[in-house]
């Protein structure tokens, strides 16, 4: 049995697509809030959101209503009227075109709490603009700090999505707890702002000083890189922070040539005479043993691992992470633990009972009228 989330008692209505918005709702959901996501009815699919991230339904009750007919509209209308927070990531115009919008809504909703979630919001000359994730990661910036510094922008996709959608969840919550006097909340979140925000030490730099990516390679550790094992796609992490780890590393890989050389004095070229030394000792071992030495030495150092290996990684079962979800499969869970441990995941409703509790619970629409409608295509 799963104890009721922090969140729990409030209702939320997630009118989200792709991935930005259904991770928004999936955290509520995680929380305890009851989420309920709306979609029109989809062609050949039976999630609500993209194919890619069909797992944000977890702990949702899903259903389909064609907004764009009117009967369909009032009665998400209607399901609005009954809830706490409505969740959207359409392009600017979208849902007002809809009638959706957070000024017609607060008329009859009076303590909603909206958030909006979009590439470069609303208000200022590119608000129009349609945006997806590598999009985001380009506008804010985030593309020209990632990668190598002999190499391009590297195009940043699914964590843009993640951190976009974290903070729609957040600004959800942050929306409810400003609830004062019976006023609702109106949130604007545009997806390159909240990029940007994640990367104010990156521009807090002088207006007139070069930057340069790093790839790999750290401000203050080195060596600090991602460096090849034996064995078919094998890497281990190492990250040496300070002089004397330095040097045991030098002793463990016979490396002689600037031992007592503090890291400022070494030149570039020896930087990459150091970088290859460790790498021709990592290659010739596998990631257990690279790790082990380095670890025994106070070095911090980890594999790369796959999917596999996290799959099968015995603390992560420890920790209850995997749960398995009907209709969805095995997933992982929230991070975070509550008080005594993790708690089950959420309930996941098939497509009859989130009807059910939606059409006929909570808006108390009749059975032969509910029949209608899905034979009309107005609800799926």
């Amino acid at each position: 049995m799963r104890e009721p989330g922090p969140l729990s008692g409030l209702r939320v209505v997630d009118f989200t697509w792709a991935a930005m918005g259904p991770y928004a709702g999936y955290l509520l959901a995680g929380l305890g809030a009851e989420v309920i996501q709306v979609s029109r009815p989809p062609k050949g699919s039976s999630s609500t959101t993209a194919a890619i991230t069909q797992f944000f339904d977890v702990g949702k009750t899903c259903v389909k209503i064609n907004v764009k007919e009117p009967r369909g509209r009032k009665i998400l209308l209607d399901l609005i009227g009954q809830s706490d927070i409505f969740l959207e990531n359409f392009r600017p115009g979208v849902v007002e075109g809809l009638g959706l919008d957070f000024e017609t809504l607060s008329k009859t909703s009076p303590e909603l709490v909206m958030v909006s979630g979009s590439a470069l919001g609303r208000g200022g000359e590119d608000s129009s603009y349609v945006g997806y994730a590598p999009i985001f990661s380009a506008l804010s910036g985030l593309a020209d700090v990632t990668g190598f510094a002999d190499g391009r922008p590297t195009e940043i996709r699914y964590p843009c999505d993640l951190t976009s959608g974290a903070l729609m969840a957040f600004a959800a919550i942050a929306g409810v707890a400003n609830l004062k006097g019976g006023k609702g909340a109106y949130v604007d979140l545009a997806a390159r702002d909240a990029l940007i925000w994640t990367l104010t030490s990156a521009f807090a730099v002088q207006a007139n000083e070069p930057t340069q990516r790093q790839g790999n390679s750290h401000d203050t550790a080195f060596p600090h890189g991602v460096y090849r094992c034996a064995g078919e796609d094998q890497w281990s992490t190492i990250a040496v922070q300070n002089d004397k780890q330095r040097q045991s590393l030098y002793d463990l890989i016979g490396w002689s040539a600037h031992s007592g050389a503090e890291t400022e004095s070494l030149s570039d070229l020896d930087r990459k005479n150091v970088e290859a030394a460790i790498t021709a000792w990592t290659s010739k071992n596998s990631t257990e043993i690279v790790v082990a030495e380095l670890q025994a030495l106070g070095i911090s150092a980890f594999a790369s691992v796959d999917a596999r290996d996290i799959w099968e990684d015995s603390h992560l079962r420890s920790r209850n992470f995997f749960q398995h979800s009907k209709g969805v499969g095995w997933v992982a869970a929230s991070p975070w633990c509550l008080e005594d441990g993790r708690e089950n995941l959420p309930i996941t409703y098939d497509a009859a009972v989130a009807r059910k509790r939606v059409f006929s619970g909570i808006l108390g629409i009749e059975a032969p009228v509910i029949e209608q409608l899905q034979q009309a295509g107005v609800l799926g």
